[in-house]
């Protein structure tokens, strides 16, 4: 059986591209080699080589109708370790700012370039971790 509500949701307007993407995320500080809290940097999906030594992950990445970006990280893309050093918390720690993809930046149309360092809330579902970013 069907449930009904009342509620509105957000919906695209027809013909419009969903806003989200699958990036790598490496994890770390910039200015540390990738060592330290937060994210080093982005890029497009990373080929699958098991010799790549800085921590890194794939998350969906969603850039919502406020001024958010959301990083959906999948359970089953995470070791025991990268749970254990990024995702122990309910915030994600940046240490230093990290900058946004130029591609998508222009894509999104999104109003800055870096993402500023702070906590940012990271809030566990039933498969996979959310982390939100606000601009």
């Amino acid at each position: 059986m069907l449930r009904q509500t009342n509620k509105a949701a957000f919906t695209l307007p027809f013909g419009a591209a969903p806003r989200q993407m699958e990036m790598e995320v490496v994890f770390g500080t910039p200015s540390k080699n990738c060592d330290g809290a937060g994210v080093c940097m982005l890029m497009h999906r990373l080929p699958k080589i098991p010799d790549i030594r800085c921590p890194h992950a794939p998350a969906i990445i969603h850039c919502s109708p406020g001024r958010e970006l959301i990083f959906r990280f999948r359970e089953t893309d995470l070791d025991g370790v990268e749970v254990q050093t990024y995702f122990k918390q309910d915030f994600f720690l940046v240490e230093e700012a990290f900058r946004l993809p130029p591609s998508l930046v222009r894509k999104w149309n999104i109003p800055v370039r870096f993402i500023q360092p702070g906590r940012y809330p990271l809030i566990k579902f039933y498969r996979e971790w959310r982390l939100y970013f606000s601009y």
